[in-house]
């Protein structure tokens, strides 16, 4: 997987099955990520999930004898770019902002990402609108806030630093999904990978110094261990190299309106792992979203 490759495009299957793999992913991580910051100052969690990550990834760069990067200006220094808007501001920005906001509030606002995204393409002239494909974001849209519960979404005083905070995330992933796009067909995936992962580490390591300062390991029980280690490898090394994987062959807009798939995904693990109800509306707002994914997908090549 890499930009040696692109004589050989993947199969639209594989990377269908990547896309759909990511929101299963990210959807189950919802329930991880509570475990882990009720036992972890989010800030703290987000670094060491990081720094792991990174480990983890360089040695499988390492050890796959894939040829390493070279060139500052082509590969080293844009990175630096693409880890602050990626991993560091989106990060912080997400879990900070999660502290100061409401949890409906995040899961909503969580929602302009694809939005952004479909902005910045259409404004940067990098893809066409089409009725369809505004169709399929508008109804995935509104199938996203009825399951959110969008007349629960409120602005005041107490949460207006964690809304903006929540926005700042979602315009920062969205601007990493369209800037992003041309280094992620260029370059190895396995390399690209785990230098963001570095370049991330540093970054949100320095901002959890404060919360360092203060930090005392809690008790690891099994169910911690393996949220952990489920966060590490499934929601945080596989998600983020099927998501650089996936850019490199497909429209940015496109990865972003699979995102729209996580409240699905999280409303199932919830029923399966924590026995909460599954109701007439979470079915409503899921075929919408369902449908939604179909109207934008429609007569649209899955590569860009």
């Amino acid at each position: 997987m890499g930009s040696a490759s692109r004589s050989h495009p993947p199969r639209s299957v594989l990377i269908f099955g990547a896309l759909i793999g990511i929101q299963l992913l990210f959807g189950s991580g919802y329930v991880v990520s509570k475990v882990m910051v009720g036992a972890f100052p989010p800030m703290v969690w987000a670094s060491l999930r990081i720094t792991i990550s990174a480990i983890l990834m360089l040695s499988i760069a390492l050890a796959s004898g894939r040829p390493s990067p070279r060139g500052w200006k082509t590969f080293f220094k844009p990175l630096i770019g693409l880890s602050l808007l990626g991993v560091v501001i989106n990060q912080s920005s997400f879990l900070v902002g999660l502290k100061f906001t409401t949890p409906t509030n995040s899961a909503i606002l969580n929602t302009l990402i694809p939005i952004f995204t479909l902005l910045l393409v259409i404004l940067r002239r990098v893809e066409s609108m089409s009725w369809q494909r505004m169709i399929g974001f508008m109804l995935a849209l509104c199938g996203v806030l009825s399951i959110r519960h969008i007349e629960d979404f409120h602005f005041a005083n107490q949460t207006v630093i964690g809304d903006l905070l929540t926005i700042l995330n979602c315009l920062s992933f969205a601007c990493f999904l369209v800037f992003g796009k041309t280094f992620m067909e260029k370059h190895d995936n396995v390399w690209t990978t785990a230098w963001l992962f570095i370049y991330g580490s540093v970054g949100i390591t320095a901002l959890a110094i404060p919360d360092y300062l203060h930090f005392q390991m809690p008790q690891m029980t099994a169910t911690l261990w393996f949220c952990a280690a489920f966060a590490v490898l499934g929601t945080t090394l596989l998600t983020y190299f099927l998501n650089f994987w996936a850019l490199a062959n497909v429209r940015s807009s496109s990865v972003a309106l699979y995102i729209y798939l996580q409240p699905v995904v999280a409303s199932a693990v919830s029923y399966i792992f924590l026995s909460e109800q599954v109701t007439l509306r979470t079915v409503l707002s899921a075929g919408l979203i369902f449908l939604g994914m179909i109207f934008g997908r429609a007569k649209e090549s899955l590569r860009s």
